[in-house]
């Protein structure tokens, strides 16, 4: 009796954690692209300090700091296009101001400057180190950023989307088992997670499949 109940048990924990990964593994598909895009001019990644909750210097520049990071994981992430074009800060800031987000005039101006018709705009709002070594932290890594791409002639959003994670362990939360079991279960860097996050929200985007 006792043997069919540990049974039991044993299968239905198994039954629960196969749907948990199931069910995090469901996420939006990448929906064919229904606009023509000549090319995609990629804007500098922004750190996005939030005016209504002011920061310290320290974690402006580490929030500057997780930009620079972003871009350049985006630069890698898309260096073997032949349909982006990269646009440096000075271009951007020459047309908006420092720090100043494009608004649709200045977009169509940026893109023009490349002979692209859309436009890829991240902003990074959230970027925390992990505290504490790979198998134990006191804090673990956390990233948020929006991305927006957007047809620069009527201003059309062709994707968008937000990655926002803070680490969890499977204890915390069973979704995560997937996850957790692809990290090796361990505890990764921002910069880490920042990667995965870029990779599944172009994944999403179909402007951004490989051609």
């Amino acid at each position: 009796m006792v043997s069919a109940v540990k049974a039991g048990l044993a299968v239905g924990c198994a039954v629960i954690v196969a749907g948990c990964a199931a069910q995090e593994k469901t996420g939006p598909t990448a929906k064919a692209p229904d606009v023509a895009v000549s090319c995609i001019a990629v804007l500098p990644v922004r750190a996005a300090v939030d005016m209504d909750e002011p920061m310290t210097g320290a974690e402006t520049k580490n929030l500057e700091n997780g930009a620079a990071i972003l871009d350049g994981l985006l630069k890698e992430a898309l260096r073997n296009r032949k349909d982006v074009r990269f646009l440096s800060a000075r271009q951007v800031e020459s047309v908006t101001g420092a720090g100043e987000p494009a608004g649709i005039e200045q977009g169509r101006s940026l893109a023009g400057q490349v002979s692209c018709n859309a436009i890829l705009e991240t902003t990074l709002s959230r970027y925390e180190h992990r505290v504490g070594g790979q198998y134990g932290v006191k804090e673990p890594a956390a990233v948020t950023f929006d991305y927006r791409l957007y047809e620069v002639e009527d201003g059309r959003v062709l994707c968008h989307g937000r990655f926002d994670e803070e680490q969890q362990s499977v204890m915390e939360n069973l979704l995560t088992l997937g996850k957790a079991s692809s990290r090796g279960f361990s505890w990764i860097t921002a910069e880490q997670l920042m990667r995965e996050g870029l990779k599944e929200k172009l994944d999403q985007c179909g402007y951004f499949l490989d051609r």
